[in-house]
């Protein structure tokens, strides 16, 4: 099992700084999981690579894991659209409508909150990350084994540049803010 390597920085620019210095340290980067702390707030990242062999395919992943503090009521889960959801949605699979045309049919949309989430997802730089990780799942949900509630982006792939990752990190930042009231 990868250590989890912790960093904790003042300023996102110092955090990505001593991130991406770590990394460029490893050659061939299979398993990196790292606690970013900044300020009063922690988000967790891993990626996973597994070659495979023989026989078996190899698989890839990066996710992220933001607790969200406060107690928000709002909760949602966006997935990947595919042809397997496009006939769920024929027979009564809920999918919320974001009014964004390629967002909305980029993603299944889950919320107990549609309007809320329509209000968050308004700004255009939170729809555009979207729009630019089509496949990723991203959870916003109550976790009773981890202690709270979690906000999670996940991609059966792995992202291993420090730019790619900041950018989701950024992006989970700035979506629990907005969620807690912050």
């Amino acid at each position: 099992m990868e250590t989890i390597k912790t960093f904790t920085a003042t300023t996102e620019d110092e955090l990505w700084q001593q991130v991406a210095t770590d990394m460029a340290q490893h050659q061939d980067l299979l398993q990196y999981s790292a606690q970013l702390n900044q300020g009063d707030q922690t988000i967790y990242f891993d990626i996973d690579i597994d070659l495979g062999g023989g026989f078996e395919g190899g698989f890839s992943s990066t996710s992220f894991l933001a607790p969200v503090p406060g107690n928000p009521s709002l909760r949602f889960h966006l997935h990947e659209q595919d042809w397997v959801n496009e006939i769920g949605t024929v027979f009564g699979l809920e999918d919320i409508k974001l009014g964004d045309p390629e967002v909305d049919e980029a993603f299944i949309i889950k919320t107990n909150q549609p309007d809320t989430l329509k209000a968050l997802f308004a700004d255009p730089d939170l729809r555009a990350f979207l729009l630019t990780h089509r496949d990723c799942e991203l959870e916003l949900k109550h976790h009773d084994d981890e202690g709270g509630l979690q906000l999670t982006f996940s991609k059966d792939d792995a992202i291993l540049n420090p730019a790619e990752l900041r950018q989701v990190y950024h992006w989970l930042r700035e979506v629990v803010a907005r969620v807690s009231g912050e």
